[in-house]
């Protein structure tokens, strides 16, 4: 029997807990958090998303304030990435959701207008978002290179990978792993008008603010022609709670595709605009009371600290021996190293306190390991001591030892095999039920070492291990 506990003792336990979780307000965490650092922010964000808490987006004949929020917030974002009044959007509840809508909608476009599915083509760099989405809807993907130094993707490579008229294409603006973006409005140039383009800038949103600020970028939204979609989320660079994303379409009639209609039962007729159907409106009303406390000078500022503490990252970084990788536009910065283990580095930095994203890389694919950083405004206030404690890490990295893993473990010629090694790989790494590694080092190095489809197969090995309940 499950025993009813006091409200004061699960709070008390709920701290404890968490108590070796991140701190998401820090400024100690260069990925996953975008703090602004706005106290009087947070404090009426939280009230409008507590009053919609319960209300739910299901049905807005019940909550009709459900239609104006949502109509003013895609409007707001509809004009900063040049949205016609053809157009139209959807808010979701995150990027994932807006890309798995937008692929949904151009595969029965096309469905429609050729009685076939299409194929999806993308860059390297381009978030797993879209390769999820086709994995859902059941359609095929060809992944094409990233130029190696811009890390953008080539126009001509791109689009000479479009051999069908029934072809998605998408890009980023800009790609998460670098910050790069893609030339939008030269792909567009090659491509028959056919071609359902969508554009990723779902951690874009802070890019028509810093075109505002004087940054000089090429067109990457509905200025360009060819341009179908677009996905941008407002939890990133809208500094709203999480989920809270938009997708737009060029034009109302294609959104239509991604609606879902059932009235074939006994019950209520079934209307759903999103992937979801029961779904809190607090996100929205949060998003609704962000915009507008914000509004364009609150979010030109918060661009403005982000801007700033980027290109005091990119020049002191650069002074400390690491490469800068690709060509950052945005709130993204990846570095690398030829002498440095990065893998080391982001454990040191982790036991100075500071949270720094690997990027495993792969030796199969090419590859090379990184160091992302996402960079919230309030890294402004933090950025010296952050470098500070870098350039520590990085002589206490040159000083680490190399690991050399067992050979044994990375071959196989089963399956049966690898269900073998596996408990030996997760032993290895210390991962276990209910427990993460607490160093990364060894797992970043298998990851990059084994065949990308056995680290994803492991992968789900690992995490089907880790989220297994204990029974009482």
């Amino acid at each position: 029997m499950l025993p009813r506990v006091k409200g004061s003792e699960i709070i008390e336990e709920l701290n404890k807990l968490s108590e070796s979780d991140m701190d998401p307000s820090s400024g100690y965490m260069w990925g996953h958090s975008y703090e602004h650092g706005l106290r009087d922010l947070k404090q009426i964000v939280r009230e409008a998303y507590l009053l919609y808490l319960e209300k739910n987006m299901l049905d807005p004949t019940v909550y009709p304030s459900i239609i104006r929020l949502e109509n003013d917030v895609v409007g707001f974002v509809s004009k900063y990435f040049n949205l016609n009044s053809e157009g139209a959007g959807t808010f979701t509840s995150g990027g994932t959701e807006s890309i798995m809508l937008a692929v949904l909608a151009a595969t029965k476009y096309y469905e429609k207008k050729y009685g076939r599915k299409p194929k999806l083509v993308l860059p390297m760099t381009a978030h797993p978002a879209f390769h999820k989405a086709a994995f859902y809807i059941g359609i095929k993907t060809k992944v094409v290179p990233v130029d190696s130094v811009s890390k953008e993707v080539e126009a001509e490579a791109l689009t000479e990978a479009v051999d069908d008229a029934a072809t998605i294409v998408a890009v980023s603006a800009p790609n998460y792993p670098y910050g790069s973006i893609d030339p939008v409005e030269r792909i567009a140039k090659y491509l028959d008008k056919g071609v359902w383009m969508h554009v990723d800038a779902c951690i874009g949103f802070i890019l028509p603010f810093l075109e505002l600020l004087g940054e000089n970028l090429e067109p990457y939204d509905f200025r360009v022609e060819g341009v179908y979609s677009l996905s941008t989320d407002l939890h990133k660079y809208g500094y709203v709670p999480k989920g809270a994303s938009i997708v737009l379409y060029s034009n109302k009639d294609l959104r239509l595709f991604h609606y879902y209609a059932y009235s074939r039962w006994p019950g209520y007729p079934l209307v759903n605009t999103t992937v979801l159907s029961s779904r809190t409106a607090g996100g929205l009303a949060a998003s609704w009371t962000t915009i507008r406390f914000l509004g364009e000078e609150g979010y030109l500022e918060l661009a403005r600290c982000v801007l700033e503490t980027r290109k005091i990252l990119e020049n002191k970084i650069a002074k400390m021996g690491y490469r800068i990788i690709g060509r950052p536009r945005a709130g993204i910065l990846a570095f690398s190293s030829d002498s440095i283990d990065i893998y080391a580095l982001a454990d040191i930095m982790r036991n100075k306190g500071w949270y720094i994203q690997v990027q495993p890389g792969s030796a199969k694919l090419g590859i090379e390991p990184s160091i992302h950083l996402t960079i919230a405004p309030i890294h402004r206030i933090v950025v010296e001591k952050f470098l500070e404690d870098l350039e520590e890490a990085t002589k206490e990295a040159e000083k680490t030892k190399e690991v050399y893993l067992n050979e044994e473990l990375l071959k196989w010629s089963s399956e049966e095999e690898l269900w073998l090694v596996l408990p030996r790989l997760l032993e290895l790494v210390g991962v276990s039920r209910g427990k993460l590694p607490k160093e990364g080092k060894i797992l970043n190095l298998l990851i990059n070492k084994l065949p990308p489809e056995i680290v994803e197969y492991a992968l789900k090995y690992a995490v089907n291990e880790i989220y297994t309940a204990t029974h009482k």
